[in-house]
C-alpha cells in the first residue's frame, strides 16, 4: 500500500495558489478564509467515486476470505512460509516454479499473523483492493480520470482479480506490481523523465522477481520505450531487466525443459477459449460456457474498437493503443511460443495483460462522442462481474476444492492410519496441512519412509456413487460424500504393515478406479 500511496500522491492536484495569496493577506476577513479553505479541501467527484470503489473493493475480498480452503498451490505456500528463511528458500529452489519475491515478502507477514487461511490471504487481499487505485492511476495517466474509473470499477467487481485477491500465492502482488509497472511506462513515455524511468526500471524489475510471465509485459514496455527515445537512460532501465533476471536462468531453465502436465493436460484449444472467460468470470472458466469465450471477446474487441473510432479523442485514443499493444503482446508472445513447441499457456499466466486491457476498456466506455453506448458497455460489464462473482460464492462448483471439509469428515483416528487419495498430490498435498501428524506430502514433500503398520485405511476419490463392498479382512466405517469427493473409511480385520506402494496396492483392491492409481499419506497416532 505504500508503492500505491506514493503514485497517489504524486497524482494529486498542486495547491490553489489563490488560497497561499489569501493566507498572505492579512486584511482578508476570517469568513473567506474559511470558505476558500473549504474549497481546497473538498473532494472531487472522481475522488469520492474512486474511495467507493476502493471500500467496494475491500468489503468483497474481506468478507468472503476464509469462506474456500487451501488448495494445493496455496497449502505449499503456508507450509513453505511456516519454515524457517533457509529452509524456506531450499523449499522454493527444489518445488517452486517461478521467483522467490512473493514468498520473501510473504515471510515476514506469515511469522506475525500466521499461516492460516484469513491471515495469510489478507495479504493478497490487501494488495487486491491496492489494484483499484493503480489502475484508476493507469487510466487517468494514459487517457482519462472517467477512463480511470471505469477501469477501477472492473478491478473492483471482476470475479477474476477478486479470486486471486484471495490466494495466498504471488498472483495478486503479480498484479499489483504489472499496473504499477505500466503507469510508471506511461509517464516515462510521455515525458521521458529519468525519474520515471527509474520507477519503470526498479518496479518491472519487482513484477519479474514476483512471476516470469511478467517479462512479456516488461519486454513490450521496454520496447515501447526504446523505439520513442534511445537515451542512454531508457538503455539502462531495459538493461537492468536482464541483469534481474540472469542470476535467476539456473532456476528457469530446468522449468523451460520440463512441461507442465497440469498445463498441457487439457487441449491448447480449450485454454485459448477459456482466457476469456477467465478474464471476465474467474473460475466460471470450466463451466461448459467457456466454449463461447472467444465469440465473446471478439464481440467486445468489435464494440471497443467502434466507440473509440466513433467518439475518442487524439489523445484517448493514443492511449488506448498503447495499452492495446502491450496486451496483445502479452496474450499472443506466449501462444507463440506454444505453438512453436513450449507451452505454458494458462490463463493466470497471462494476467499481465489485465490491467492494460482495463484501460483499453475504460477508454472505450468514457469516448467523449459516444458516451450512451459507452456508459451501457460499462454497466453491462460490472453486472456480468457481479453476477459471475455472485455465482462463484454461491456455487461449490467453481469454488476451490474442500479439502478442510474433507479432512474433517475423515474424523479422528484410533491408531495409525493410511489416507489413499485419487487426486494424488493435489488432494494429499492441502490433506498433510489440514491434518495432524502428517508430514508435508505436496511439492517437495516425501512419500512415507519405511514400512509402517496401519489398523485403518481411508480413500478418498471423486463420488461415483456407492463405494464397492469391501472383502472380509475389513469393513466400512464411514462413507461421507464433501462437495464432489467420496470417502470410505475402511477398518481393517487386522494391522497391515507395508510401505507407501503396498498400502496403495491394498487401496486399489479396496476401491479401484480404473485408469488411476492412488498416492498415499499416513498420518500417525495421536501420542499418549
Amino acid at each position: 500500500m505504500a508503492l500505491v500511496s506514493a503514485f497517489a500522491l504524486r497524482a494529486q492536484p498542486p495547491v490553489d495558489s489563490r488560497w497561499m495569496l489569501l493566507q498572505a493577506r492579512t486584511g482578508a476577513p476570517p469568513e473567506a478564509r474559511i470558505g476558500s479553505l473549504a474549497a481546497v479541501r473538498r473532494p472531487s467527484g472522481e475522488t469520492i467515486a474512486l474511495v467507493a470503489l476502493v471500500l467496494l473493493a475491500a468489503a468483497l475480498r474481506f468478507s468472503t476470505l476464509t469462506d474456500q480452503s487451501y488448495w494445493l498451490d496455496e497449502a505449499q505456500a503456508a507450509h513453505e512460509l511456516g519454515l524457517s528463511l533457509p529452509s524456506m528458500l531450499g523449499a522454493w529452489s527444489a518445488a517452486e516454479w517461478n521467483p522467490p519475491l512473493y514468498l520473501l515478502v510473504a515471510w515476514p507477514w506469515a511469522h506475525v499473523l500466521g499461516t492460516g487461511p484469513g491471515a495469510l490471504r489478507s495479504l493478497s487481499a490487501l494488495l487486491g483492493v491496492g489494484l483499484v487505485v493503480l489502475v484508476y492511476l493507469c487510466g487517468r495517466e494514459l487517457v482519462s480520470g472517467a477512463a480511470g474509473l471505469v477501469a477501477a470499477a472492473l478491478a473492483a467487481v471482476d470475479p477474476f482479480t477478486i479470486w486471486y485477491s484471495q490466494e495466498a500465492r504471488e498472483y495478486s502482488l503479480l498484479l499489483v506490481l504489472c499496473a504499477a509497472s505500466l503507469l510508471s511506462f506511461a509517464r516515462a513515455h510521455r515525458a521521458g523523465a529519468r525519474r520515471d524511468l527509474l520507477w519503470w526500471a526498479v518496479l518491472s524489475a519487482l513484477a519479474i522477481l514476483t512471476q516470469y510471465f511478467a517479462g512479456f509485459l516488461v519486454f513490450a514496455e521496454g520496447a515501447l520505450l526504446l523505439r520513442r527515445s534511445r537515451s542512454r537512460a531508457a538503455l539502462a532501465a531495459c538493461a537492468a531487466q536482464v541483469a534481474v533476471l540472469v542470476p535467476f536462468v539456473p532456476h528457469l531453465l530446468p522449468r523451460l525443459r520440463q512441461p507442465a502436465l497440469f498445463i498441457t493436460s487439457v487441449p491448447l484449444g480449450r485454454r485459448i477459449q477459456e482466457v476469456p472467460v477467465a478474464f471476465a468470470l474467474g473460475p466460471l472458466d470450466n463451466s461448459r460456457g467457456a466454449s463461447w469465450g472467444l465469440l465473446g471477446a471478439a464481440a467486445l474487441a468489435a464494440i471497443v474498437i467502434a466507440l473509440l473510432v466513433a467518439g475518442a479523442g487524439e489523445r484517448e485514443l493514443r492511449g488506448a493503443a498503447l495499452a492495446a499493444a502491450l496486451a496483445g503482446f502479452v496474450l499472443v508472445a506466449p501462444l507463440a511460443l506454444a505453438l512453436v513447441g513450449h507451452d505454458d499457456y494458462i490463463a493466470r499466466g497471462l494476467m499481465p495483460a489485465w490491467p492494460p486491457l482495463a484501460v483499453v476498456v475504460g477508454a472505450a466506455a468514457t469516448a467523449a462522442r459516444a458516451r450512451v453506448p459507452g456508459a451501457a458497455l460499462a454497466a453491462v460489464l460490472v453486472a456480468a462481474m457481479a453476477w459471475g462473482e455472485a455465482k462463484v460464492q454461491s456455487d461449490p462448483l467453481y469454488q476451490r476444492p474442500n479439502w478442510r471439509g474433507v479432512a474433517a469428515a475423515l474424523g479422528a483416528q484410533e491408531g495409525t492410519r493410511a489416507i489413499a487419495a485419487y487426486p494424488g498430490q493435489f488432494a494429499t498435498g492441502p490433506l498433510s496441512w489440514y491434518l495432524p501428524r502428517v508430514p508435508w506430502a505436496g511439492p517437495g514433500g516425501r512419500t512415507p519412509a519405511g514400512p509402517v503398520t496401519v489398523s485403518e485405511l481411508d480413500v478418498i476419490a471423486n463420488a461415483a456413487g456407492p463405494p464397492p463392498a469391501p472383502p472380509a479382512a475389513a469393513r466400512v466405517i464411514a462413507a461421507p460424500v464433501v462437495d464432489g469427493y467420496q470417502i470410505v473409511r475402511y477398518a481393517l480385520a487386522a494391522p497391515v504393515r507395508g510401505d507407501a506402494g503396498a498400502l496403495a496396492a491394498l487401496a486399489e483392491r479396496l476401491f479401484p478406479v480404473p485408469g488411476l492409481a492412488p498416492q498415499v499419506i499416513v498420518q500417525r497416532a495421536a501420542p499418549r
